[in-house]
């Protein structure tokens, strides 16, 4: 038999990314040899070369002003080989909806089919799921990592992000960087379902691939992950606009994490993220609507040790291996 082999690319929330692909197992069950492993390594590198090509970071000065270089990251729409009349009523929907061709897929194989509309990647449409076709991968979302936090939680271990909120049950979250929604989740645990969490997303393709991950993703355990992941309300807003429109002390807390185009070193493989994303952190004027906005205080995250906090006056008030966070009081 085979088994079914998972990566995960590192970055904001990247872990959330599932690849699926297959690797086969050996015969009769015996081990394989250590050329066999490097073999496979080689090949997985290969392929993350191919992927990585997709986003180019030229790196700049210390703070947020470094600049990034991305090629267009084109998508189409199309379905499963076989689709049902609804399924192809919801591509030609979900089209319309993000501003992407739709592009029938008949018995043609995806690469075929992307080949065809001239993109880079395929958003497929399938009988319980959407994914995203890229490279020759599909990926699907999954909430490792808020998994995870979630265990430690419910064990009293500490979460960075939870002890620099100070937030409880009932309390409520502006999450302004939903990216793939895993801080989101783990406040969406910790407030309970007598809280509120919402999470802004300005890319309209990231923001339909969490908000129907979370709606459909199916999980045993913890138990308590699923509801929570529910409870989150994913918006397809930029939250500069969004804040500005929203009446004083509507939130608890208001939270960023945003894509900086400094990336952690050492971090290997692709951030899908940075492909689909909209780049760069709030403004000084940003953070007084978030400040206005918020009734207890302002969060941020930041790569260590922290420049982009510094110079937006943030007080740092959490710090881990290769983040920190930052709190700035509401007004």
């Amino acid at each position: 038999m085979s088994g079914h082999g998972v990566t995960f690319f590192r970055g904001k929330d990247a872990s959330f990314l599932r690849i699926e692909g297959i690797l086969p197992s050996s015969r009769a069950g015996r081990p394989r040899s250590r050329t066999y492993w490097k073999h496979q390594k080689r090949r997985t590198q290969s392929r993350c070369r191919v992927l990585r090509s997709f986003s180019i970071t030229q790196k700049g000065s210390a703070l947020a002003k470094t600049t990034t270089a991305r090629r267009d990251f084109s998508v189409a729409v199309t379905t499963t080989s076989r689709p049902r009349p609804q399924e192809c009523a919801t591509a030609r929907g979900l089209a319309t909806a993000t501003g992407c061709p739709y592009v029938s897929r008949g018995q043609d194989a995806l690469a075929q089919t992307a080949d065809r509309a001239g993109c880079v990647g395929l958003l497929v449409v399938e009988r319980t799921d959407l994914s995203l076709w890229v490279a020759g991968r599909r990926f699907r979302y999954h909430p490792n990592m808020a998994k995870l936090r979630v265990l430690a939680l419910r064990q009293r271990k500490r979460d960075a992000l939870i002890a620099a909120m100070k937030i409880a049950p009932g309390e409520s979250v502006l999450d302004c960087t939903c990216g793939l929604g895993a801080d989101a989740i783990v406040a969406s645990w910790m407030v309970r379902p007598a809280g509120r969490v919402r999470a802004l997303e300005a890319s309209p393709l990231l923001a339909l691939l969490v908000e129907r991950g979370m709606a459909s993703c199916a999980l045993d355990d913890p138990p308590d992950l699923v509801p929570a992941m529910r409870r989150v309300e994913v918006c397809c807003a930029d939250f500069a606009r969004y804040l500005r429109g929203e009446a004083d002390n509507t939130w608890d807390v208001v939270y960023f994490d945003p894509m900086f185009t400094e990336t952690i070193a050492g971090s290997e493989g692709l951030n899908l993220v940075r492909c689909l994303a909209e780049e760069g952190g709030p403004s000084p004027a940003d953070l007084d609507q978030a400040r206005r906005v918020a009734r207890r205080r302002v969060v941020m995250k930041d790569r260590r040790p922290g420049h982009a906090l510094t110079h937006l006056g943030f007080a740092k008030v959490e710090e881990g291996r290769r983040v920190c966070y930052g709190a700035l009081p509401a007004w």
